[in-house]
């Protein structure tokens, strides 16, 4: 769904909203520069991106100091932020300006070839489609613009905002045609809780015949600190201890969205032979070491990627593919590869950023534009034009798993017993209620 994931509720504490028009343009002012300074001083892919970050503060400072409401101010505020393209940055209003207040359409969107494209729309709400494809029923349009802004960045924090109100949304459609549609939000808030948890099924373990399965949906423990301890470095080394006897591994990153290296790298570590490092940033970076660890497994690796792979689930597989233990297949990723620093604005609005890059020497940095996989099997937009996205995503499932046993030297009658494992832990095949994709 649209700005699901953006408009997730932050841990913050509530302010109290200003008083006076005049109390309200300083606390705008406030904000609105103590974030704009915090990213011009530590974000460091203005240059890739191609933004003038100081044009950007002239254009959308004005406006937001001006802002007749907390709402108004979010939304300019989210235009100065969606002015950055990257998967790492995302902006959250103040709670106070949208629990209970804001609501946001029931609209099914997903993201194919790193472009938004709505497959289902609210009940009587769906757009008027255009002549030549009144009778196609996988005819899904791309999502341009809304509320005038570029579906770039943090824009989608536009699909929100007070009840009962209206938002315009610029679509384009598989001949190129565009038109405009008005969407309603609801009249009750709808806003998401914040996930407490990936419930059971973050981490799937299996096996069919000599080859085991292993699927990691994060690697954030705030998400996902199941198990008698309460570890999850614990629970992922049980796992590849039931797994040590395989003869080859599927490792599905497909959705996993990263977390902390410290929970991601000590289960790299169980598959390395020797030491790995990279450096983060050239100032007030680290070094990230990850150490060979026992119990170490042996045998042969594939790892499976997709869009959602994302920070963390994009470096456990090029880690691993440094190293020489495992084979890439799968879609582009998230292309998100540096650490992230939150800055937390005056009036309890929080923004997300990337802040420190990959500077290490003779390793190729893949912000923006993704892994490198060994076995290229992206969802494309035409196959979900020809079958419609439910079937296309199922399909190039399939294809994947299959290139998987493939290379372990399985026989492809594993492959329906192996998506069924896969179907437990995967959010697109719909088996998990608890993470939206």
């Amino acid at each position: 769904m649209l700005a699901t994931t953006l408009l997730a509720f932050a841990l913050s504490t509530p302010v109290a909203l200003a008083q006076s028009e005049a109390e309200a343009g300083e606390l705008f002012a406030e904000t609105f520069d103590a974030h704009w300074q915090r990213l011009n001083e530590e974000y460091p892919y203005f240059d890739l991106y191609d933004v003038d970050w100081e044009a950007e503060r002239a254009e959308h400072r004005p406006r937001a100091i001006a802002a007749t409401d907390p709402t108004e101010f979010a939304w300019e505020l989210a235009r100065l932020i969606s002015s950055l393209p990257d998967p790492h940055v995302s902006f959250l209003p103040a709670i106070t300006t949208m629990k209970g207040l804001w609501s946001l359409p029931d609209v099914d969107a997903h993201l194919i070839e790193r472009r938004i494209f709505v497959v289902g729309w609210p009940e009587g709400e769906a757009p008027q489609v255009p002549t030549a494809f009144a009778d196609d029923a996988f005819a899904y349009p791309e999502v341009m613009a809304i509320n005038g802004e570029p579906i770039l960045g943090t824009a989608e924090i536009l699909v929100a905002g007070p009840l009962g109100t209206t938002l315009e949304v610029r679509l384009r459609w598989p001949d190129g045609s565009a038109s405009d549609h008005s969407l309603r939000r609801p009249d009750e808030a709808n806003l998401p809780p914040p996930p407490k948890h990936f419930g059971k099924d973050w981490l799937v373990t299996g096996r069919v015949g000599s080859i085991g399965y292993l699927a990691v949906k994060t690697f954030d423990p705030d998400k996902a600190t199941l198990g008698p301890d309460g570890k999850m470095t614990t629970m992922l080394r049980a796992a590849l201890a039931e797994l040590k006897d395989t003869d080859g591994l599927i490792l599905d990153f497909q959705g996993n969205g990263g977390g902390q290296v410290a929970a991601s790298d000590p289960f790299l570590g169980n598959f390395l032979r020797k030491r790995l490092s990279y450096r983060w940033g050239n100032s007030g970076g680290k070094r990230r070491v990850i150490r060979p660890r026992s119990p170490r497994y042996r045998g042969q690796v594939v790892a499976i990627v997709d869009e959602r792979s994302a920070s963390g689930g994009e470096w456990a597989p090029r880690i691993l593919r440094d190293a020489g233990r495992a084979t890439v297949v799968g879609g582009r990723t998230a292309g998100a590869e540096a650490a992230v620093h939150t800055s937390t604005g005056p009036d309890g609005s929080v923004v997300r950023f990337s802040a420190w890059p990959m500077e290490e020497p003779g390793r190729t940095p893949f912000q923006e534009t993704g892994i490198e996989v060994d076995h290229a099997l992206p969802l494309t937009i035409q196959d979900v034009y020809r079958f419609g996205y439910d079937e296309a995503t199922e399909r190039v499932r399939r294809a994947r798993f299959a290139k998987a046993l493939e290379l372990l030297g399985a026989p492809e009658t594993d492959l329906d017993a192996v998506m069924a494992l896969a179907d437990t832990a995967d959010p697109i095949a719909g088996k998990s209620a608890d993470e939206n994709p």
